[in-house]
């Protein structure tokens, strides 16, 4: 997975993230919401390493909870999918873990790009720009968004960009209070917060759940073993896995145990 994100990511200020312009109905409680997002000239320089990027807009869903109140904070899960054609659509992703999700209180969140683009292009500087934007959308809905505390999950390889855009957002200063990887066979959150410089006390403490499939044999029970070993060697502190009857698919079921695990674990909110 090409990652050239830092350098350039860092040097920017997060307020530009908020230039984007969302375009639909608001959100709608208990159900998805969808909005086309534009992408700021800086976000489509970060997406194309200097671009600019031929994507210039998000395609955005957004679900929240049937209570939901625009005065309220809720957590917000970022979701990924794998960069796999045929497989890559993260918000495809959401509209399996959502009902899971939303019944626990959750805000969920997943982008793509509007454009075509090469599986070799579909990396952690795409998804960055792509969810960067997203969260913008958010906020222009939902003022609470900017200051929630944010979780991020997926499968397969979208369970490795989870890892690298934690430690991207970590690095921005949000509240990381959870990642969820499933179905996944190499870790990607160790290199992530050192390439961020956020392998700190903080991060360390963020819970990281990990879905294995008993029956899986890409991403297999003893590679979410050693994931978990390799965690625990670099300081994470509160690491889990969990096995159910299944092959290499998704587990919604165990994504709602990890919402609770991580919204149970994390600091009281400070205002």
């Amino acid at each position: 997975m090409h990652v050239s994100l830092t350098a350039r990511f860092l040097a920017l200020p997060a307020m530009f993230l908020f230039a984007s312009v969302a375009t639909g109905t608001g959100l709608k409680p208990g159900g998805p919401s969808e909005f086309s997002v534009e992408l700021p000239q800086e976000l489509r320089q970060i997406a194309a390493r200097g671009g600019p990027s031929p994507v210039a807009h998000a395609l955005v869903t957004v679900a929240v909870p049937a209570n939901f109140d625009a005065t309220r904070s809720y957590p917000v899960m970022i979701i990924s999918a794998t960069s796999d054609p045929q497989y890559h659509s993260s918000r495809r992703l959401l509209g399996a873990y959502a009902e899971a999700a939303v019944a626990g209180g959750w805000i969920l969140v997943a982008a793509d790009p509007a454009e075509e683009v090469p599986v070799e292009r579909d990396d952690v500087n795409l998804r960055y720009a792509l969810n960067a934007a997203a969260l913008a959308a958010l906020e222009s809905q939902w003022p609470e968004a900017g200051k929630a505390p944010l979780a991020f999950g997926g499968f397969s390889g979208g369970a490795k960009f989870s890892g690298w855009l934690a430690a991207a957002f970590a690095r921005q200063g949000r509240s990381i209070i959870g990642i969820y990887l499933a179905g996944i066979n190499s870790d990607t959150v160790i290199a992530a917060a050192r390439d961020f410089g956020v392998l700190n006390e903080t991060f360390r403490r963020t819970p990281i759940f990990l879905q294995s499939g008993q029956n899986d044999t890409v991403a297999t029970p003893g590679d979410h073993r050693s994931i978990h070993g390799e965690l625990e060697r670099a300081g994470f502190r509160e690491v889990r896995i969990e096995y159910w009857a299944g092959s290499h698919d998704l587990d919604p079921r165990s994504l709602r145990t990890a919402l609770d695990w991580f919204r149970k674990s994390a600091p009281p909110r400070q205002n």
